[in-house]
C-alpha cells in the first residue's frame, strides 16, 4: 500500500486483523515522551486523564503509548468486521504505574489479544496473542513472561476507556 494512502483508504483495503496487525508491526513506534505525558496527567487527574488517539491520529502519527496502539485496533478491528467485538482490554500492573492498555477480540468464539504499545522493556508482550477460552488464560501468558516491574494484578474487559480521545 502507498505509505501517502489515508487511513480511511487504507482501512477500505484491510480485511482480517492480521492486517491491522501487520500495519501495527511494521509502522508503529512506542514514544515515550507520549506515555510520560499521559502518565503526568493520570497523577494529577486519575483515570480521566488518560489519553487515547483517534485511530486516524494513530494512522498519521504512527507513533504513542499503548492506549493509542489499543484504540487504533479496536476501532479498526470494528471497522472491518463487527463480529470481531473488539473491546479494550486493562491490564493492573501490581507494582503501579504504567499499568497497560490491549484490544481484546473474537475469533470464531475464542479471545484473541492484540498489544502493539507496550515499550521496548515490555517488548515480549507485542504481537497478537491466543486463542484464549477466558482473560485468565491470557493473564497467565503475561505472568509467564517474567517482565521487571510487571506483574498483572487485575486483567478485565473495559468497553468503556474512562479519559478521552485526543
Amino acid at each position: 500500500m502507498a505509505q501517502d494512502a489515508s487511513y480511511e483508504e487504507t482501512l477500505s483495503k484491510w480485511r482480517t486483523y492480521e492486517d491491522v496487525a501487520r500495519w501495527l508491526e511494521g509502522n508503529y513506534v512506542f514514544d515515550p515522551s507520549r506515555l510520560n505525558t499521559v502518565l503526568s496527567r493520570t497523577r494529577s487527574s486519575g483515570p480521566s486523564g488518560l489519553l487515547a488517539r483517534s485511530a486516524g491520529g494513530t494512522y498519521e502519527q504512527k507513533s504513542g503509548y499503548c492506549t493509542d496502539a489499543a484504540n487504533f485496533a479496536r476501532q479498526a478491528l470494528n471497522r472491518i468486521d463487527p463480529a470481531y467485538k473488539a473491546q479494550f482490554i486493562f491490564i493492573k500492573n501490581q507494582y503501579g504505574q504504567p499499568h497497560h492498555w490491549v484490544t481484546g477480540f473474537t475469533v470464531k468464539g475464542k479471545i484473541m489479544v492484540m498489544d502493539y504499545g507496550a515499550g521496548p522493556e515490555w517488548g515480549s508482550m507485542k504481537g497478537v496473542h491466543g486463542p484464549y477460552d477466558s482473560l485468565d488464560q491470557y493473564a497467565e501468558f503475561l505472568r509467564s513472561l517474567n517482565i521487571k516491574r510487571f506483574a498483572p494484578e487485575l486483567v478485565e474487559w473495559k468497553p468503556r476507556f474512562p479519559g478521552q480521545e485526543d
